[in-house]
C-alpha cells in the first residue's frame, strides 16, 4: 500500500518540478541537512514557488521518522510551512518479505537486501510524486549542487524540449541515480519496469536497461554505437554536472565510498576515537606500524595499522577489571586505504573462568559489530582472531566497547 505511515506537508499541490530525496538511517555521517541547504540556496524566490522537495524517509521506526521530520522542520520552518519541503515515510506493509528472495549478481545477502530496498524506496517516491509536477528530479541525500542548478535545469529543459521533444529523462549528473530528471508522464512506465526487475540489479543499471529496452534491438548490445546513439536521443545530457556526491559513508552499513570532494572541504576522518573501558593489557601478533600502534588506536589517538595478518593472529583487549560489555564495534580499513581490512576474522569473548566464545565476525566491508546479552557475564578479554592469511595490511579505524555499567566490576 502507498498509504504513508507519516506525512508532513504544506498546502501545495501541482508544480513545475518535484525533487525527490530518498533517505535512510546512516551508520556514520548524515548529509541530508547539507543537501537540503544547498538545494534551497540554489532556488530563486520564483523557483521556490514552482518547486516541491519531497524527502522520503525509508524507515519503519516511527520514532526515528518523526525525529528526522522535526529536525527538518526546525531547520527549515519557512519552507515546510510554505509547502516547498515535504516529508513522507511508508508503512511497514509496503515492503515485501525478502527472506525467500535469492541474491543476484553474486552479491552478498547484505548488499542484495540493501539495493533491493533502495529500488523499492525509489519507486514509492516516484509513485507518490508522479501527479505532483510536470517533471521529477531524482537525487540522493548526500549531494551538493551548483548555485544556479535550477536555472540551468529549466533553461536546458526548455531548449531540449524544442529540439528533442521525445526525451524520457535528462541527465544533469553522470553518477548513479543522481540528477536524472524524468518527464512525469514517463514515470509510470519506469515504475512498472522496476516492479518487474527490482530484485535483479541496482537502480542505475535499471535506468540503463530501461532505456535500452526502449530504443535498442532485442540483443540489447548497449555498447554498440547505434544503441548508444539511440539511448542518447531519449536521454540528453547537460554539458556539465550540476550535482556533486559528497557522501563518503554509504547508507549500506560499513561501506566506505572513496569519492573525493573537489573543494577539499568535506573529507572523511581516517579514524573514530571512543572512550573505552580501561585495559590492563593489549596484545597482537600482527606487526605494528610504528606510528599506528594498537595502544594509540585504543586510546583514540590514531588508527591501528598492522602488516599482513596471518592465520591464527589475534588482537586482544584485556580489561583492567572484569567488564560486562553491552555492545562492540570494530571497523577496519578507512577512506584512504579501503582494502586494508580484516578478512575471515571473528570476534571472540572470554567470560571470567570460561573459554573463548565466538560472538561475531567481520563482514565484506570490514565491519564487525554486535550486542551482547548481559547474561554472558563479566569478560576478562575480547579479541579478534584471524582465520586466513591476508595479502593486505590491516587498519582498525574504530574500536568501540560499551559496557553495561551497573553490571561491571
Amino acid at each position: 500500500s502507498l498509504k504513508p505511515a507519516f506525512h508532513m506537508r504544506g498546502n501545495r499541490n501541482f508544480t513545475d518540478i518535484v525533487i525527490g530525496i530518498p533517505t535512510v538511517r546512516r551508520d556514520k555521517e548524515n548529509y541530508l541537512m547539507i543537501t537540503l541547504t544547498h538545494l534551497v540556496e540554489g532556488l530563486s524566490e520564483e523557483d521556490q514557488k514552482t518547486t516541491i522537495i519531497v524527502v522520503f524517509i525509508g524507515e519503519t521506526d516511527l520514532e526515528y521518522v518523526v525525529n528526522t521530520a522535526r529536525q527538518i522542520e526546525s531547520q527549515f520552518p519557512k519552507y515546510v510551512e510554505s509547502g516547498l519541503i515535504e516529508v513522507i515515510s511508508p508503512a511497514a506493509s509496503f515492503y515485501p518479505d525478502m527472506n525467500p528472495m535469492v541474491p543476484t549478481l553474486g552479491d552478498s545477502e547484505k548488499r542484495f537486501r540493501w539495493r533491493t530496498k533502495q529500488n523499492l524506496d525509489t519507486i514509492y517516491l516516484m509513485a507518490y510524486t508522479k501527479t505532483r509536477g510536470t517533471y521529477y528530479l531524482m537525487i540522493e541525500d548526500d549531494v551538493i549542487c551548483t548555485k544556479t542548478f535550477m536555472r540551468d535545469i529549466k533553461d536546458f529543459t526548455a531548449s531540449v524540449s524544442v529540439s528533442n521533444p521525445n526525451w524520457v529523462f535528462i541527465e544533469f549528473c553522470p553518477i548513479g541515480g543522481i540528477g536524472k530528471m524524468f518527464k512525469s508522464s514517463e514515470l509510470l512506465k519506469f515504475i512498472t519496469y522496476v516492479q518487474l526487475f527490482y530484485q535483479n540489479m541496482p537502480i542505475d543499471w535499471l535506468l540503463e536497461s530501461f532505456l535500452a529496452d526502449r530504443v535498442c534491438t532485442i540483443e540489447k548490445a548497449s555498447v554498440t554505437e547505434k544503441c548508444v546513439k539511440s539511448k542518447l536521443s531519449i536521454r540528453p545530457k547537460f554539458k556539465s554536472s550540476l550535482f556533486q556526491h559528497i557522501g563518503l559513508y554509504s547508507s549500506l552499513k560499513g561501506k566506505i565510498q572513496k569519492i573525493k570532494d573537489p573543494s577539499g572541504i568535506l573529507m572523511a576522518p581516517t579514524f573514530y576515537p571512543h572512550k573505552n573501558p580501561s585495559v590492563d593489557n593489549l596484545f597482537t601478533d600482527i606487526k605494528e606500524h610504528a606510528d599506528h600502534s594498537l595502544r594509540k588506536a585504543y586510546e583514540g589517538e590514531t588508527f591501528f595499522w598492522g602488516i599482513k595478518p596471518k592465520k591464527n593472529d589475534v588482537v586482544e583487549f584485556w580489561f583492567e577489571h572484569p567488564t560486562v560489555i553491552k555492545r562492540y564495534l570494530f571497523r577496519s580499513s578507512n577512506v584512504e586505504h579501503p582494502a586494508d581490512k580484516f578478512y575471515g576474522t571473528v570476534v571472540e569473548v572470554l567470560p571470567v573462568g570460561q573459554n573463548y566464545t565466538k560472538v561475531g565476525e567481520f563482514d565484506e566491508f570490514g565491519l564487525a559489530e554486535g550486542t551482547l546479552n548481559k547474561e554472558i557475564g563479566p569478560l576478562s578479554c575480547i579479541r579478534l582472531r584471524v582465520k586466513q592469511n591476508s595479502n593486505f595490511w590491516v587498519i582498525l579505524s574504530e574500536i568501540e566497547l560499551k559496557p553495561w555499567e551497573k553490571y561491571s566490576r
